[in-house]
């Protein structure tokens, strides 16, 4: 994750350090059947085949008219006998002296061969010339049958991350669903009796709660779809017994402060009293120094960071967004980690 911040001391561990004790410390989430309009950037956890030959007929790869090459072995008008448009049933050519009119995607005609681009050629009324087609070849313009792909041929390979163009791949080989890994449930919770939300009443005194929104946005914009957030006061019992209600009813805790030296930081002491096993705190960065991260009893895994509630403009402000963007790279490989051991 990057080197050592001045002023390291043996109490802290190094970031490749906590981040391979991070990595330690996951375990691959079951398998789901999600809609593919739901799986962007999952993780898929079986093979995907092709449905049939692709593409699955000799298909017509630009608008124009489809001829027989044994008709124009010498140029002479056509004549144009009907159109076809992408999804209509296949024609057949009457003669080598006929066109047809054809539309990109279409299946190639019967007794066709080539296609010749709308651009180089003259109608008028039924009758078709083409100018400038040189020597026409069989095969012009025409997608073989099974040229990208042969049926049964594998497409996707378990353990792939599903990007737009795989789930295209998916959808062309006749998949409504596909098993992907399932997204951690995560729980971002941030404490601090001074935190007051966006639009309620604020006094002098008070900040307002800000990291939260921001870590829960980091995270749906990567992909986690399943991410609540809660708000704690600095109060013992009850962060204790709160937070052991989302430990049960969450894979992920993401905690935004009560980490660091003060009175108030109970955050420990709470998971602690849950059984909670700390694996480490504080990291050697800066911003971000008191990092915690430990392990429930059930696997449920939590990441605390500073405790960052306002709106400072300096890094080092304690209250800087940039605080909260520290424990973001930590949370990013939870994807592919909890995913890990897909392909077996």
């Amino acid at each position: 994750m990057g080197r050592c911040a001045p002023g390291y001391t043996p109490l802290m561990i190094p970031p490749a350090e906590a981040d391979a004790l991070i990595a330690q410390h996951f375990t691959c989430l079951p398998i789901e059947s999600l809609p593919l309009v739901q799986c962007s950037g999952a993780v898929l956890r079986e093979n995907v085949y092709a449905e049939r030959d692709q593409p699955p007929f000799d298909r017509v790869a630009m608008d124009g008219y489809a001829v027989a090459t044994a008709g124009l072995a010498k140029p002479r008008p056509l004549t144009v006998q009907a159109r076809q448009a992408a999804g209509d049933p296949p024609l057949s050519l009457s003669s080598p002296g006929h066109a047809i009119e054809i539309m990109t995607g279409a299946m190639l005609p019967k007794g066709c061969d080539a296609v010749i681009p709308v651009e180089r050629a003259e109608r008028e009324g039924d009758t078709v010339r083409f100018a400038e087609i040189g020597r026409l070849a069989s095969g012009w313009n025409v997608h073989p049958r099974g040229s990208d792909a042969r049926q049964g041929a594998l497409l996707l390979t378990a353990g792939a991350r599903l990007g737009a163009p795989e789930i295209a791949v998916a959808a062309g080989a006749g998949m409504p669903r596909i098993r992907v890994s399932a997204q951690p449930t995560i729980s971002v919770v941030s404490t601090g009796n001074e935190l007051v939300e966006p639009g309620e009443p604020i006094a002098a005194h008070q900040v307002r709660r800000s990291n939260a929104y921001g870590i829960v946005a980091a995270l749906r914009r990567r992909g986690f779809d399943r991410v609540a957030e809660h708000h704690l006061p600095d109060d013992l019992d009850a962060l204790t017994r709160r937070l052991r209600v989302q430990i049960d009813t969450h894979e992920v805790l993401v905690l935004s402060g009560g980490v660091s030296m003060g009175a108030l930081d109970l955050v420990p002491a709470a998971l602690a009293a849950i059984g909670v096993r700390e694996v480490f705190h504080k990291v050697a960065q800066r911003p971000g120094k008191p990092l915690w991260f430990g392990v429930a009893p059930s696997g449920t895994w939590m990441c605390t960071s500073v405790r960052s509630k306002t709106g400072g403009s300096m890094p080092n402000w304690r209250g800087s967004p940039i605080c909260w963007e520290t424990a973001i790279p930590w949370l990013m490989p939870m994807r592919s980690r909890f995913s890990a051991g897909a392909n077996g």
